[in-house]
């Protein structure tokens, strides 16, 4: 099982924000449970790309026997990760995000992991170990919890706010398609 520094359990909103004009925006996602609250900066690559895990996660068959659904995200069964835990304040910049199905059917956990906490080094072969092994992945920084309806709304929030701005770069032109503010194939944004 997952074990973060913070567990924040079922929290009661997740949101993204973008900051700033177009071309010079930082990103972020607020967090929002019952004792706690999370600031956490974001680059926009990761906006979408958390957007789109979910998205894929989101459109999986139902249930807990497709193969498809356990080889790209793990499951988690423990009920008592929605509790949570200690009441706090957390904010930092993410250097890897995670995701995984559970508990249960109705609830995604996504996991944040501190850039401070990242191992150094850019290459594969400074993260191998001895024996050509990966090095182990430092535990979250931050855990939480969300339901079905929560994830879907998120996704929806991350592709406007990935879309909106100058849409001059492949992230925006890709979250303009996917939240459907453009149809390449209709009216001719872009060039194939």
């Amino acid at each position: 099982m997952f074990v973060a520094r913070h567990n924040f359990g079922l929290v009661d909103s997740m949101k993204p924000e973008a900051i700033g004009m177009p071309g010079k925006r930082i990103f972020r996602i607020l967090v929002d449970g019952k004792a706690a609250a999370a600031t956490l900066w974001v680059e926009k690559e990761q906006v979408y790309g958390l957007s789109m895990a979910m998205k894929r996660m989101l459109e999986a068959p139902e249930g807990g026997e497709g193969e498809e659904k356990e080889a790209n995200f793990p499951q988690l069964a423990d009920r008592s990760l929605l509790r949570g835990g200690a009441p706090g304040v957390l904010e930092f910049k993410v250097g890897r995000l995670g995701l995984a199905y559970g508990p249960g059917e109705d609830h995604i956990t996504v996991f944040f992991h501190d850039e401070r906490d990242e191992p150094e080094g850019e290459d594969d072969e400074e993260e191998e170990g001895e024996e050509g092994e990966e090095a182990p992945v430092p535990a979250p920084s931050l855990q939480l919890c969300l339901k079905r309806e929560q994830a879907e709304a998120f996704v929806k929030e991350c592709l406007e706010v990935s879309a909106s701005g100058r849409g001059t770069d492949a992230i925006s032109r890709h979250a303009m398609v996917a939240s459907g503010k453009v149809d390449p194939n209709r009216n001719g944004h872009f060039r194939h």
